[in-house]
């Protein structure tokens, strides 16, 4: 226990829910309705494209390319969040969810490239506008708890959507599938448009390198910050490709895979409220570490169980929930090492590195598969042993503590 005072203890939740704005609820809902949309068809997308005959090389390489994408919006999105606005960075980014579940609708090979890689690049803009809002919006003391509520919104509408996309898809298909995913998004674009607050426009950063992201790149929290995105994405990027496919061809029904989706997002929107809430009350420090040991442990796991339906399973649990605590401690790691007028530039850099992280994992899934089923995942445990370390570092630099707090903007 903290040791803090019982009485002020008692008083943390109802301070919590006076502290939650109306922006900050509309926020939390798009995020719920973003998992209801993009949970399936992340879940049944390499599905979709073997059941088209496509090989596994060929689905690694669209996600691939979908996160390459991402990877460039990432950049672009820091620097429009902070100088063109967070509305209009967000609403181009939520056309990448219809973009997404539309892909569901063809099945000409160059549709589905161009309108998952146009899903990809407006993926990152949203990424970073959403967690923009959220550094921006959430108050300063319980940061680390909103952070969780938003990444859980995410999990918990994918929990929600995925028993109902397996039933669908095993009474229907895809199309009928896509249509009710695309009305989904076309009722997040209104709630964004009409319940999410402007903001008022930066001059973009004169004079300055990449756009404004010289100053960042040249402290070593930042560097660090990249590393400790990178490297555990790596792994969820070969998961992504390889889970659902490792589950399948081990015998798993279409509906079996749901119910994985949804035990897996359940377990990680429980691990986040606790992630966060560790976070706030006891230790950024030490919630980070034992995040990271549990992916680790999991990742292990994985290369050793292989086909085996249960294993995977409960290990790709795990690693899920795991994976999303790291995405909800983000945010705060982030607020740590920089001021306000900069935050949608240095998420939008440790987003980029986000999507190289899947990139590669996914190329990887692809690559190394053929080799051996468990090769990907000793590739992405050996790599994120550096990440334990990389963790310390970051809590021991000078540039990390410069904002020790997020200034309520």
């Amino acid at each position: 226990m903290s040791g803090a005072d019982p009485g002020r203890r008692g008083l943390a939740l109802p301070r919590l829910a006076a502290s939650l704005s109306r922006p900050i609820v509309a926020l939390l809902a798009l995020q719920m309705l973003g998992g209801l949309i993009l949970s399936p068809s992340r879940t049944f997308f390499p599905i979709y494209l073997a059941e088209l005959g496509h090989p596994a090389l060929f689905v690694g390489l669209v996600v691939a390319g979908q996160q390459v994408m991402g990877l460039l919006a990432s950049w672009i999105g820091g620097a429009l969040s902070d100088s063109l606005g967070r509305k209009p960075t967000l609403l181009l980014g939520q056309l990448g969810e219809l973009a997404s579940v539309t892909s569901f609708l063809v099945a000409s090979p160059v549709l589905i490239v161009s309108l998952r890689a146009l899903g990809g690049f407006c993926g990152g803009l949203h990424t970073v506008a959403a967690q923009s809002y959220l550094v921006h919006l959430a108050p300063a003391t319980h940061l680390g708890l909103v952070s969780a509520f938003f990444n859980w919104g995410y999990t918990l509408g994918g929990a929600l959507s995925s028993p109902i996309a397996g039933l669908a898809l095993e009474r229907w298909g895809y199309r009928e599938l896509a249509w009710g995913l695309i009305v989904c998004a076309m009722v997040a674009l209104a709630i964004t448009q009409r319940r999410l607050p402007s903001s008022a426009r930066r001059a973009a950063p004169s004079g300055r390198p990449l756009w404004g992201y010289g100053e960042l790149l040249r402290r070593p929290s930042m560097r660090i910050l990249a590393m400790m995105r990178f490297l555990p994405t790596f792994y969820w990027g070969t998961a992504t490709v390889l889970i659902p496919l490792m589950l399948h061809g081990a015998g798993a029904s279409k509906m079996l895979i749901a119910i994985y989706a949804t035990v897996s997002q359940v377990a990680a929107s429980l691990a986040q409220v606790a992630a966060g809430r560790a976070a706030d009350r006891l230790s950024l420090h030490g919630t980070t570490l034992c995040v990271v040991s549990a992916l680790l442990l999991s990742i292990l796991g994985l290369s050793a169980v292989t086909g085996r339906l249960w294993g995977v399973f409960l290990l790709g649990t795990l690693s899920t929930a795991a994976a999303w605590s790291l995405s909800t401690l983000m945010p705060s790691l982030v607020a740590r090492a920089t001021q306000p007028a900069e935050r949608g530039r240095a998420l939008g850099w440790v987003h980029l590195w986000w999507n190289l992280g899947m990139v590669l994992g996914s190329m990887a899934a692809g690559a190394f598969v053929a080799w051996h089923p468990g090769l990907p995942f000793w590739i992405a445990g050996l790599l994120n042993l550096g990440t334990l370390g990389l963790a310390v570092r970051f809590f021991r630099s000078a540039a990390a503590v410069r904002s020790p707090a997020p200034a309520s903007a």
